[in-house]
């Protein structure tokens, strides 16, 4: 089984969290008061975040229908910010729900919860990160997102020797957007009673307003009182952190320095793992002291769509090569390739070589595709513009810096090194996904196609 951790990731001793037990009627009353004030500092929101809520007002929301164990919680959390230098949160998003089956939106209503499926997809995540280790889990206090926690948490150990409490902690900032009137309401009825907003909620969500709020930027504001009141103020190094689509979009956008309006832009699957690794220079809405290691990532790769380009980082040693090479192939039979880009020289060359050859070879009237050498971003985005590839994706292979560049260009951001990419990771752009139109990260260095089981074809 591969294991999520790459082997740069930073271990610390083992230390417990304490749980914060929220009835479903308090939870209710809290969110109820949680929405009031998200209110109040959401209309100073424009395109970014500025302005934030006290943290005093969120930790009382935090400790509202609290045990006396919450104060212990509290002080372990204030502490937590000198300690060690890295932490490592991996994010996931709870399985589907009952009202997700039904087309239904829920925002943060807790009427909905797991279907068979849903708890499918959590057993998978629970394997897919059962050589992983956690400190502790924060998780959304809805049911959908409370069950895939303590499924994803199996059989961990759940409690301290000395006998003290469990390691998850409900917290209520981490709930999904809020939708007011939306909640409850078939996406076709959502059409229909409010048109206007509703296309605006699908299009220029940034801007998108209900009931006299602004949602998305409400959740990017309550985003970034999470990261400067919960995750920077924890003691412990390794988080799990289970929640839902919106909220984990407005939680990772803004550790990457991302505003509202990408919202939509930053993919998030059922049950899917995303992580990153913040230190001491760690700040939400600036993109510095964080790295992003693994993106949207689930047991199938995302592939097939329009206008989809593939980055795939060269090998760095004829080991690695070999690995990749064979797992690359596995993933072009599954999906129509449109072309196979990739650098001028060194492994990239090769590896593109192998995988044409190998097709041309199994694929009835030769390989479909040709293979083309690229030298910069530049260069990659004239020949997607240049060609009409129907379904087909856009195969790159050539060095990390230039995969870096690219996801960093597609999103607006100054720099590509906040993403830490692997040799042979896959990395899936839908240049066209967007509310605008706008390229739309599907997922960031998906590893699991990568066997250690040798392929003689390849050596």
């Amino acid at each position: 089984m591969l294991s999520l951790r790459q082997s740069s990731f930073f271990v610390s001793p083992f230390v417990s969290a304490v749980r914060s037990v929220i009835g479903d009627a308090r939870v209710m009353e809290t969110i109820a008061i949680a929405r009031s004030i998200a209110s109040s500092s959401s209309r100073a929101l424009a395109s970014r975040v500025s302005r934030r809520p006290s943290s005093r007002a969120r930790w009382v929301m935090f400790s509202t229908s609290s045990t006396s164990s919450t104060s212990a919680s509290m002080r372990t959390l204030d502490e937590g910010r000198g300690g060690g230098s890295r932490t490592e949160i991996t994010f996931v998003r709870h399985g589907q729900s009952t009202w997700n089956a039904e087309g239904r939106i829920q925002g943060s209503s807790d009427a909905s919860t797991l279907t068979e499926k849903g708890r499918g997809q959590a057993e998978s995540t629970r394997a897919l990160l059962a050589l992983d280790e956690f400190d502790a889990c924060l998780r959304s206090p809805l049911k959908r997102a409370s069950e895939t926690a303590e499924i994803v948490w199996g059989n961990r150990k759940r409690s301290r020797e000395d006998g003290a409490s469990d390691p998850f902690v409900d917290v209520v900032d981490l709930r999904e957007i809020d939708l007011y009137a939306f909640e409850g309401l078939l996406k076709e009825e959502g059409v229909e009673k409010f048109g206007e907003e509703y296309m605006n909620w699908k299009k220029r969500p940034g801007d998108f307003e209900i009931d006299g709020h602004y949602p998305v930027r409400e959740l990017w504001d309550r985003a970034t009182s999470v990261w400067e009141n919960v995750l920077t103020r924890q003691s412990h190094k390794r988080l799990l952190v289970v929640a839902h689509n919106a909220v984990n979009q407005a939680l990772l956008g803004s550790a990457l320095g991302l505003g509202p309006h990408y919202f939509r832009r930053l993919l998030q699957s059922n049950c899917a793992v995303s992580k990153v690794i913040i230190d001491k220079d760690f700040e939400p809405n600036t993109g510095r002291g964080v790295s992003l290691e693994i993106f949207n990532q689930t047991l199938d790769i995302p592939l097939g769509e329009k206008k989809t380009i593939v980055l795939i980082p060269e090998a760095t040693s004829i080991e690695e090569e070999v690995k990749i090479t064979a797992g690359v192939m596995k993933v072009l039979k599954k999906t129509t390739v449109g072309a196979l880009l990739h650098g001028p020289d060194g492994a990239a060359v090769r590896m593109a070589e192998k995988l044409f050859n190998r097709c041309s070879r199994e694929v009835e009237g030769g390989c479909p595709f040709e293979l083309q050498v690229v030298n910069s971003v530049e260069d990659v985005l004239a020949n997607e513009g240049a060609c009409d590839r129907g379904e087909g994706s856009t195969f790159v292979i050539h060095e990390k810096r230039l995969c870096q560049e690219f996801i960093a260009r597609a999103m607006g951001i100054d720099s590509g090194e906040v993403f830490n990419l692997t040799p042979g990771g896959i990395t899936i752009i839908n240049m066209k996904g967007g509310p605008a139109q706008d390229p739309v990260v599907v997922c960031v260095n998906h590893l699991l196609h990568i066997s250690n089981e040798p392929d003689c074809e390849f050596h």
